[in-house]
C-alpha cells in the first residue's frame, strides 16, 4: 500500500528502474517480495510500504533495486545488508545469503531462496573472469528471470513467519537501524 492506497508495481516498472545488469536477482527478489508482502497482510489488508523494513543477505544491485522500487526502503533508510545471514548460502565462492527478512510493525517474514532455483552454472559464471563468458552469463540471467516470473513465489522461496530470533540477533526492536 502506498501513501493513498494499494499500489501494484509491475515487474516491467522494476526492470525499467534497474536495467539489465542483474536481471536474474532482480526477478527473483521481485517474486520473493510479492510472496513476503502477501504473508504480512492482516485480514487481507495490504501492508503500507512506509512500514516495511528490509534485511537482505545479498548485496547485489538487482536485489537492492527490487527492494527500492517496490518498498522505497533504501531511500527511507530502512534497508540493511548482512551477507552473514545463515540461510540459503548457495554460492560456494562468495559469502552471501540468498534470503531476506521483511518486517512490518514487528511482524516479520523470512524469505529463503530454495536450493536449485539458481543453477550451478550461474555460480560458475559469477565466479569466473568478467567478460570471458559475458554473453552466456547475460543469456542465463535472462533465462532465470523469465523462469522466475513464470513461477509462484512459493515455488521459489520458503516463507517463514514470525521467527523472533532474527530480531534477537540484532538486539534491536526494528531492523536496519
Amino acid at each position: 500500500m502506498a501513501e493513498e492506497g494499494p499500489l501494484h508495481v509491475p515487474f516491467e516498472a522494476v526492470r525499467a528502474y534497474h536495467g539489465h545488469a542483474a536481471l536474474a536477482m532482480l526477478a527473483l527478489t521481485y517474486q520473493g517480495l510479492s510472496g513476503a508482502i502477501r504473508c504480512l497482510e492482516v485480514a487481507g489488508r495490504p501492508v503500507a510500504r512506509a512500514d516495511l523494513d528490509v534485511l537482505s543477505g545479498h548485496p547485489g544491485p538487482g536485489v537492492r533495486d527490487a527492494f527500492e522500487c517496490v518498498t522505497r526502503a533504501v531511500t527511507r533508510e530502512r534497508y540493511c545488508v548482512d551477507t552473514d545471514l545463515p540461510w540459503a548460502r548457495h554460492d560456494p565462492s562468495r559469502s552471501r545469503s540468498y534470503s531476506f527478512v521483511l518486517t512490518a510493525q514487528m511482524r516479520h517474514v523470512r524469505a529463503i531462496l530454495r536450493p536449485g532455483v539458481l543453477p550451478p552454472r550461474f555460480f560458475e559464471l559469477l565466479a569466473g573472469a568478467p567478460g570471458k563468458h559475458a554473453g552466456e552469463f547475460s543469456e542465463l540471467k535472462r533465462s532465470i528471470a523469465c523462469a522466475a516470473l513464470g513461477q509462484s513465489p512459493d515455488a521459489l522461496y520458503d516463507f517463514r513467519l514470525g521467527d523472533d530470533s532474527i530480531l534477537d540477533f540484532y538486539n534491536q526492536p526494528s531492523i536496519g537501524q
